[in-house]
């Protein structure tokens, strides 16, 4: 029997997923036993299609530009499976003599694979997950890939708009940062600070409940004293009953997705 792999992108892709893509391709050719390896286009949607593309088929040179190429090159999904999806995906991995299926992507993906791995963990298929997601909140892990891009983007961002508020001092700018539960993006803003007074010069995380009052009071104290000001804030700011300050746009058995926070204290 023949020993492939299957690699599944989920969820958003980060800067660098298409890196790890090409890491596995690498280490296929180092383990020389590999057959195939398998990119399944269009995330888990893509097994249960058996939309499956054999990247060893494709010049090295052609390869390479995964290192430089932003997005997913193989596609991804949000697509919701069932227990009898999961089921039905063992026939299909054995019919493809696929060994080993690798799921590439953040907290979702990992859900998913750990599902995959429960009907898998019988018939000699093995099941691993690559950490990728900009939030920075897989269990276990200290940075994952991804999570730099975010940061160095949020720190650029804040940076610039500090400028641009510095100049034209009447402002107070609100820049909502993602991340869901985990303020990692949200806290990393504070790498555009060069010398004291530089954005951001507020910075609100969903670790800590917010308050609405204190808020203000911060608000206004700061716009009196500097005439322009940055608040960073994370989608997810809950207050102290641990709610979401705005109404979630929609919630899944696995995660909520948060409304628009900035909009909301904007007009506060």
């Amino acid at each position: 029997m023949a020993e492939n792999v299957l690699i599944v992108h989920g969820g958003g892709p980060t800067a660098v997923i298409n890196s790890s893509l090409y890491g596995v391709i690498e280490e296929a050719k180092k383990i020389g036993k590999i057959d195939k390896v398998y990119a399944a286009i269009g995330g888990s949607e893509g097994i249960l299609k058996e939309r499956f593309l054999n990247l060893l088929e494709f010049p090295e040179e052609k390869l390479k530009l995964l290192l430089e190429t932003p997005a997913t090159a193989i596609g991804s999904s949000r697509y919701a499976l069932e227990q009898e999806d999961y089921e039905a995906m063992v026939g299909i991995l054995k019919k493809h003599e696929i060994k080993y299926v690798l799921l590439n992507g953040g907290n979702g993906t990992m859900d998913t694979c750990g599902r995959i791995y429960e009907v898998c963990k019988d018939e000699d298929i093995r099941v691993v997950g690559i950490p990728k997601t900009i939030d920075n909140d897989i269990a276990i892990t200290d940075h994952t890939p991804g999570f730099g891009s975010a940061a160095r983007y949020i720190a650029a961002t804040t940076a610039e708009v500090g400028v641009d508020v510095k100049s034209l001092p009447i402002h107070v700018c609100i820049i909502e940062a993602m991340g869901r539960n985990a303020g990692w993006i949200t806290a990393a803003s504070a790498l555009a600070r060069k010398k004291p007074g530089d954005a951001p010069h507020l910075i609100y995380l969903p670790e800590r409940p917010f308050n609405e009052a204190e808020f203000l009071e911060d608000v206004k104290r700061l716009h009196e004293e500097k005439g322009g000001v940055v608040v960073v804030v994370s989608e997810g700011l809950k207050n102290e009953a641990g709610e979401p300050i705005v109404p979630p746009i929609f919630k899944t058995e696995r995660a909520t997705y948060y409304g628009d926070v900035s909009a909301y204290l904007a007009e506060l």
